[in-house]
């Protein structure tokens, strides 16, 4: 099944853009002006228990409902309420930044969707182009690279960059649970570095980019997908002499800890967050000491190893696990891990706000940040 028939849907607002799925909630009381910036309504103010262990018909007995976005059962049957607003490949009229669907994993399902930067007036590339090899978010179990708020996104960041953008289409949990994904990212990344010299099968890149500045980034779960490859490269090679050049990190959905949160609906969408990570990943040991979820948990991989140079951190100012974001850089900078750590808060933000509200200020201004980070790889 090609990436154009898979998750697809049509249940988006009046403006294109679906609600974002969990770990991508804006809690933004202020409206900013743009009309795609309408305050969602948060999962306890739903109309029945936000995580309910209520049985369906038929005797499958749900385990995870989370109103309005997924539905688990027992059985394994899996319901999502957030369908993917598909968006085609093209040129996109705003920026000139051509798109694609390619396979990576075929037999798996794992593909991607590639951006090309438009090239100057002059009509060809100056130089090679660096990669951003780039993870979508919902929450390990929803989204997609296909939807349209995130493939506007990504329109965007290759233009700003000037860098060829591979989104990724991982395979979800709970069908596929946590850490299938994590090896899904790193066969994308592998499969970028086989590129090296020419080589590889994807002729925008084989053409255009220059493997000796390959990033890696993500937002929300797609941020926590993006820290576990990072780490990774500090152990294992990529392959064709590739090295990771930094690591973007934009929202990223970690738990564990002592929460700063004191907002009760940040507080309440924490805590079905962390009954969402005992669904997604089976196999955890818990939110305090699971370092898939946890970087910073006590025995948790020394981040000293992480296989890059430097690091980008972006949070919102109202985004209920931004705490964990600034623990994360607290405790990089700490580790001795001899890199450079970039932070950057938006201001009265929450989760997700590029998605929700992609015309704002804010937004428009983590995009020039990332940017401008990339430009120093």
């Amino acid at each position: 099944m090609g990436p154009s028939a898979r998750r697809k849907g049509s249940d988006a607002d009046a403006d294109g853009f679906p609600p974002p799925p969990p770990g991508l909630l804006r809690i933004d009381p202020e409206p900013c002006g743009d009309p795609l910036c309408e305050p969602l309504t948060p999962l306890s103010d739903l109309p029945h228990d936000a995580m309910s262990d209520i049985g369906a018909g038929g005797g499958d007995e749900v385990i995870l409902d989370a109103p309005g976005f997924i539905r688990v059962y027992k059985s394994g049957r899996v319901e999502r309420f957030l369908p993917v607003d598909f968006a085609p490949p093209s040129t996109d009229a705003a920026t000139g930044v051509a798109s694609k669907d390619i396979a990576i994993i075929p037999e798996a399902g794992v593909s991607a969707r590639i951006y090309l930067p438009a090239p100057p007036s002059s009509g060809s590339y100056s130089g090679k182009l660096p990669v951003l090899v780039f993870f979508h978010g919902g929450g390990f179990c929803l989204g997609s690279p296909f939807d349209a708020a995130s493939h506007s996104h990504a329109n965007r960041l290759a233009a700003a960059a000037g860098a060829i953008v591979v989104s990724v289409e991982y395979r979800l949990a709970p069908e596929h649970p946590v850490p299938a994904l994590y090896g899904d990212a790193w066969a994308a990344l592998r499969w970028v570095a086989a590129h090296a010299a020419g080589q590889g099968t994807e002729p925008w890149l084989a053409a255009h980019a220059d493997l000796g500045r390959v990033h890696v980034g993500g937002e929300s779960a797609g941020a926590n997908i993006a820290h576990h490859a990072a780490m990774r490269t500090g152990a294992e090679e990529l392959g064709h002499g590739v090295k990771l050049s930094s690591l973007v990190v934009i929202h990223p959905y970690f738990l564990g800890g002592d929460s700063s949160e004191t907002d009760e609906m940040g507080r309440a969408l924490l805590r079905e967050l962390v009954r969402l990570w005992q669904v997604v990943c089976p196999g955890t040991s818990g939110c305090e000491d699971d370092p898939l979820i946890n970087p910073t948990a006590e025995g948790a991989p020394n981040l000293a190893s992480l296989g890059c140079r430097r690091v980008l951190v972006c949070v919102g100012g109202k985004d209920p696990m931004r705490g964990r974001g600034r623990l994360y850089c607290e405790k990089l900078k700490g580790s001795g891990w001899c890199g450079k750590v970039v932070d950057w808060e938006a201001d009265g933000q929450g989760h997700g706000f590029h998605l929700s509200c992609p015309m704002s200020t804010e937004a428009e201004a983590q995009v020039c940040v990332i940017a401008e980070f990339l430009s120093y790889g």
